[in-house]
């Protein structure tokens, strides 16, 4: 080996003109040379042939995923089929087909498999997490997306605003949820429906000293900066907004134990259904329904286990024991005579939530079912409830269902008095709020209307 050693700058040089003259000045020989383009190019193959072996090995049903990348390309038959140069860029392999290629390669290499957890499972020793999951203190993890809400800049801020429009793939995105707000509360009001807004907290903002110990000793909870803003504009258009950031916090100082799950983005059984049980007061004293609920529901128990989704997002090994399950006991519920809680279309009551309020209602979740905020918002309330709750996207995806149901000639508002929208907080620095135009109780059902032009959005 001949690789000859750079010239030093002068000692009065910056860092980055030192830099700069070594590499002017710093040779490789050409055995060297070869030896280096032939390992990068023996590597460059070796891990496609190894995912395709490996993949082979195992009888998988599908082709491995170095021959599936030839799907993208376009067949013989279309080839030959080409006549313009229009023909031509529309064989080219669309954006979501290759995103979707690179995320199930990502997904099933065999290297991110074998290097990945042990890797992942070292560093999280460390305090290290990923681009998902950050790792606090005393084994508790937190969801970047919850953490960024906090550090970003204000979610009402206009440059903040035009960044977002612009990052928009396809559709137009509407990054700011208070026009979108304001328009749903005048389409519920002319229908004689209230709304209650009600953003649910995340873990960061109630739990900050399990992010960092700089904050042992925050009283209040942690909130972006132009959430104020936010609070005094819905005030303005008199829409109700229920935060239950602050009963979280007197919770936690009460107790002393978390308001939120270990190694899950989700709040505690004990805490979601302490805001149900403080929402139900609000509806009571603000004499949002016409009368008492009079429906005796009961509640057993149960004590799921199980590991959070930031644990599952970090992709350690099966045999790591810094994050272990963790055991909660929930409350389903049931009617006077046993029968599981069901929701009722009749209600008078419709909730729109997200996985903050499926969390211990899906199953599939893992964290038992029957005992999340819809059911113990109706124990609470003494009367049925109606719920449209769906996992992700808690900014429209709801919405989106009503105008579906309606669509196919089921109105959900029908008889309704009062709808409350749930979304995770995070959504109002990163959620789409589309404006979605509900028809008037007096019409037909109708097809959901095409996207409105973003320059109109925020009219």
């Amino acid at each position: 080996m001949s690789l000859t050693q750079p010239i030093l700058g002068k000692p009065s040089l910056s860092r980055e003109e030192e830099a700069d003259l070594a590499l002017r000045n710093t040779t490789i020989g050409s055995d060297w040379a070869w030896i280096l383009v032939l390992a990068f190019l023996s590597m460059i193959v070796s891990v496609p042939l190894l995912q395709f072996a490996v993949e082979r090995s195992r009888n998988s049903s599908h082709p491995p995923q170095p021959v599936q990348v030839f799907s993208l390309l376009p067949s013989f038959r279309n080839l030959r089929a080409i006549r313009t140069p229009g023909d031509v860029l529309h064989l080219l392999p669309k954006e979501p087909a290759i995103r979707d290629y690179e995320s199930d390669l990502e997904n099933s290499s065999i290297l991110t498999e074998w290097i990945l957890p042990p890797m992942q499972a070292a560093l999280s020793q460390w305090g290290v997490g990923n681009e998902q999951a950050y790792c606090g203190v005393g084994g508790c993890l937190f969801y970047r997306p919850d953490v960024n809400y906090l550090t970003d800049r204000g979610f009402l801020d206009p440059a903040v605003l035009k960044a977002r429009r612009r990052k928009g793939e396809g559709a137009a995105i509407q990054p700011d949820p208070l026009p979108t707000l304001a328009r749903f509360n005048q389409q519920l009001k002319e229908r004689g429906i209230e709304l209650i807004v009600m953003p649910a907290p995340s873990k960061p903002m109630i739990q900050p000293e399990q992010l960092s110990p700089a904050f042992s000793s925050r009283q209040a909870a942690l909130q972006n900066e132009s959430y104020k803003k936010f609070r005094d504009a819905l005030r303005r258009e008199g829409i109700r907004l229920f935060d239950p950031s602050e009963a979280l916090i007197e919770a936690k100082r009460r107790t002393g134990q978390p308001q939120f799950l270990q190694t899950d983005t989700h709040w505690t059984p004990e805490a979601m259904e302490r805001v149900a049980h403080e929402l139900a007061w609000y509806i009571r004293s603000q004499n949002l329904l016409r009368d008492a609920g009079t429906v005796n529901y009961r509640r057993k128990n149960e004590t799921p286990e199980n590991q959070g989704d930031l644990a599952l997002m970090l992709k350690l090994p099966p045999y790591q024991t810094l994050y272990v399950p963790q055991r909660v006991r929930i409350h389903p519920v049931q009617t006077s005579d046993g029968k599981a809680w069901r929701p009722r279309k009749d209600a008078e009551v419709l909730l729109l939530g997200d996985s903050y309020s499926n969390i211990y209602s899906l199953d599939g979740m893992g964290w038992g079912k029957g005992a999340g905020f819809a059911e113990q918002l109706s124990y609470d309330l003494k009367r049925p409830l109606d719920r449209i709750v769906i996992n992700d996207g808690g900014s429209y995806s709801t919405r989106e269902q009503l105008l579906r149901e309606n669509a196919r000639g089921k109105d959900r508002l029908k008889g309704k008095r009062l709808v409350i929208w749930e979304f995770a907080m995070r959504d109002l620095i990163e959620g789409d709020w589309k404006r979605l135009d509900f028809p008037a109780a007096r019409e037909s059902a109708i097809k959901p209307p095409r996207q409105t032009p973003l320059g109109r959005l925020n009219e």
